[in-house]
């Protein structure tokens, strides 16, 4: 009898490990499929606001080449702000990372859905690399802007946001101080032309990621949903 009882609790946990063992790859399609939503969304909102940011440099520099500072200085203190802003992708990948780093991965027996997985891995790692490189020319190009502006004045800009930055919003108090003469530290010529100069290297990434990288990220996330769906039933 003992033995019996044994080997029935045996068969039980071997029958919920099974059991176990045969949900998990759906409950990790599931968390996928969420995680590539939400990139999708961010990534597509993120082209919004690299295209805007792109379009204000390049304002930037035709102001910079012919306009008055002196009567001018609140549309130079708004291209200065808009334009030394980035957007970072805020990347779903802990259930990706935790496939990778686990060996999980063997969960999915759909070889072209792990091909793209690994796919949609490194181009999402090229993303996170261009930024880092936006963002060390970002850095440099603020500290110039310090040595241009002024805090006080630099503040009255503090309520843009990422938002009104990517979807072309109109704010009627932002819109009032582009119209108010600002002032600017002495002797700022120079400096304008390095900050402008260490916004325009970014240009090329921004441009890349809108056009390349982000586009083939997008495509990538969508067929692996469609894969998801199909190969566990998800709606």
């Amino acid at each position: 009898m003992l033995f019996l009882a044994v080997f029935c609790g045996f068969l039980a946990e071997y029958q919920l490990e099974h059991t176990i063992e045969h949900q998990r790859p759906r409950e990790y399609a599931q968390s996928l499929y969420k995680d590539l939503q939400n990139d999708t969304a961010d990534l597509k909102k993120a082209a919004l606001y690299e295209n805007r940011v792109n379009n204000i440099i390049d304002s930037l520099v035709n102001f910079i080449s012919s306009a008055d500072f002196s009567q001018k200085g609140g549309q130079l203190y708004y291209y200065m702000r808009l334009a030394s802003l980035r957007y970072d992708v805020d990347w779903n990948k802990a259930t990706l990372n935790q496939l990778i780093s686990s060996g999980n991965l063997r969960y999915f027996t759909n070889t072209q859905l792990v091909t793209q997985l690994s796919n949609y891995n490194t181009i999402t790692n090229i993303i996170s690399k261009q930024d880092d490189y936006i963002f060390e020319k970002r850095k440099r190009a603020v500290t110039y802007k310090d040595r241009i502006t002024i805090p006080k004045y630099d503040q009255a800009l503090a309520t843009i946001s990422m938002d009104d930055v990517a979807l072309g919003r109109k704010n009627t108090l932002i819109d009032s101080i582009r119209n108010t003469n600002m002032p600017v530290q002495n002797n700022t010529a120079d400096m304008l032309n390095a900050f402008a100069n260490a916004l325009l290297d970014t240009k090329i990434n921004r441009q890349n990621q809108r056009t390349k990288y982000y586009p083939k990220a997008i495509e990538l996330a969508t067929e692996i949903m469609e894969l998801l769906k199909k190969e566990y039933h998800l709606k």
